[in-house]
């Protein structure tokens, strides 16, 4: 199965170790997103349910684009002089949002990108940071002004509502807490309540 969804992704075994993170589930959503018939659509997404709660299970992150509010990294950075892989540090703080995406309709969404790929298909934050995959999907659901969470919303995108969202979590935690599964990303600086988005 593996296999298959690599091919349509058209990645080879080859390149797939310089993709590895989250390849797999890149393939199980493709697979989902491009199925045509019916019932094995169905069955594609339950695949990708369960791929998507593997990987955070184990604790999996996505890119996630963020803007620098006050322009105060780039004060900070001689963006000549920085090599890429350098640390600095920065000579006062730095407040980040969440780069959202805004539909059609006006509507507010958190956007997920399984991968750096589908990041780049679109205008995004020139600010990366690896964010936890549940911390994407828990801001989408607790977040007011937001509609929910959109995967790949420049490429083959498909909208998880609050309520798919609500229901996916609440199977996911229960999951969790049966087997004994640390609830990744419930620590970190997304989850508290009235974090900045």
């Amino acid at each position: 199965m593996k296999d298959e969804r690599l091919e349509v992704m058209g990645i080879s075994l080859e390149e797939c170790e310089n993709y590895l993170d989250n390849a797999e589930l890149d393939a199980a959503y493709m697979l989902f997103a491009t199925e045509e018939d019916e019932e094995k659509r169905a069955d594609a997404f339950l695949e990708f349910l369960n791929i998507l709660a593997k990987r955070m299970s184990e604790d999996a992150f996505v890119p996630m684009p963020f803007e620098d509010v006050d322009h105060a990294l780039l004060d900070d950075i001689n963006v000549e002089k920085l090599m890429a892989g350098e640390e600095f540090t920065a000579k006062q703080d730095i407040r980040l949002r969440m780069d959202i995406v805004v539909d059609k309709d006006g509507k507010q969404w958190v956007p997920l990108y399984i991968n750096d790929r589908e990041r780049s298909k679109g205008q995004t934050a020139n600010i990366i940071l690896p964010v936890a995959i549940y911390d994407v999907l828990r801001i989408g659901l607790e977040r007011e002004n937001l509609m929910g969470v959109v995967i790949n919303p420049f490429g083959l995108a498909f909208t998880f509502s609050k309520e798919m969202l609500e229901r996916f979590l609440m199977d996911y935690e229960g999951w969790a807490r049966t087997i004994g599964v640390k609830v990744p990303g419930a620590n970190s600086m997304f989850a508290e309540e009235g974090g900045n988005c």
